[in-house]
């Protein structure tokens, strides 16, 4: 896109353009229970503006910054593993649980089934 930098009809796509990075960082621990392995990975989040610098009524030319600040916080992830068993006595509950629903919610069709019909129970 073409930009007009004055009035006198000069016209320029990036004079002056600035683009300015700000980077924060921040120190992570991840510790693993098994392994006893330590990793110092760095999260960070980042944003970014642009905008048009002037010095005495006229554009500087393009800049780009990239501006660092560390925080002092440290975050800290434990890793824990689940054991086999208990993730399959779970899904084994959760699969026995809705068996066991399922064959009430069958046994009362069929009980009501039966009573429109004019039968007897069982």
């Amino acid at each position: 896109a073409v930009v007009s930098t004055q009035s006198t009809g000069e016209k320029s796509t990036s004079e002056g353009r600035t683009h300015d990075y700000l980077v924060k960082l921040v120190k992570t621990e991840v510790v693993d229970e098994d392994d006893g392995e330590v990793l110092h990975p760095f999260q960070y989040t980042y944003t970014h503006r642009d905008f048009v610098a002037h010095h005495k009524g006229k554009p500087l030319p393009p800049r780009i910054y990239f501006r660092l600040q560390f925080s002092p916080l440290t975050m800290k992830f434990m890793v824990y593993h689940q054991d086999t068993w208990v993730f399959l006595t779970r899904h084994l509950a959760i699969f026995g649980g809705t068996f066991a629903v399922l064959k009430m919610c069958f046994s009362g069709a069929h009980v009501a089934h039966d009573t429109i019909k004019g039968g007897k129970f069982m």
